[in-house]
């Protein structure tokens, strides 16, 4: 029998062991930490609705880089025909060679210098110019773009 000094008081759940309340702390921990991880991993689906009224555009494209490091530097065109704002363009990128062989593959999420240039207002047009979209092959001779997916924006619209 464990003998305790007076004022000393036992540690745990009432009625339990000190083994017995760590265990309980540690599960109630991870069980914490796994909701937050998960919850703040998710994203949602794409909203399919809203991408299927945006249209997108590759206007032009040239390489840049000193034949060791090479990016398309691209201007796309984002038509939004949604009645809301939208963000996060997210686009597929793919680049072939003179012989139409396939080379690179990438996602790219298009962006702006300011918050507000990330953001396509409702039944509008926007223009991202000087997008640098990845690290393609130097053999580069033509590009491809499709659209992956955009989110909602702020109802603000800006």
């Amino acid at each position: 029998m464990q003998t305790r000094l007076p004022g000393e008081r036992k540690i745990g759940w009432p009625g339990g062991s000190r083994k017995r309340f760590l265990v309980y702390s540690m599960l109630l921990l991870f069980a914490f930490f796994g909701i937050k991880l998960f919850v703040g991993t998710i994203h949602g689906p794409p909203d399919e609705e809203l991408k299927r009224n945006v249209h997108l555009e590759l206007v032009d494209w040239h390489i840049v880089g000193l034949w060791v490091i090479n990016s398309p530097c691209c201007w796309v065109r984002v038509a939004n025909y949604n009645d809301v704002p939208i963000k996060n363009i997210t686009i597929r990128y793919k680049t072939f060679g003179y012989r139409g062989e396939p080379l690179d593959v990438g996602t790219y999420t298009l962006s702006g210098a300011q918050a507000s240039d990330y953001v396509v207002k409702p039944r509008s047009v926007k223009n991202f110019i000087e997008q640098y979209i990845g690290l393609v092959a130097l053999e580069s001779d033509m590009l491809s773009v499709e659209l992956l997916s955009v989110e909602r924006g702020p109802s603000g619209g800006h």
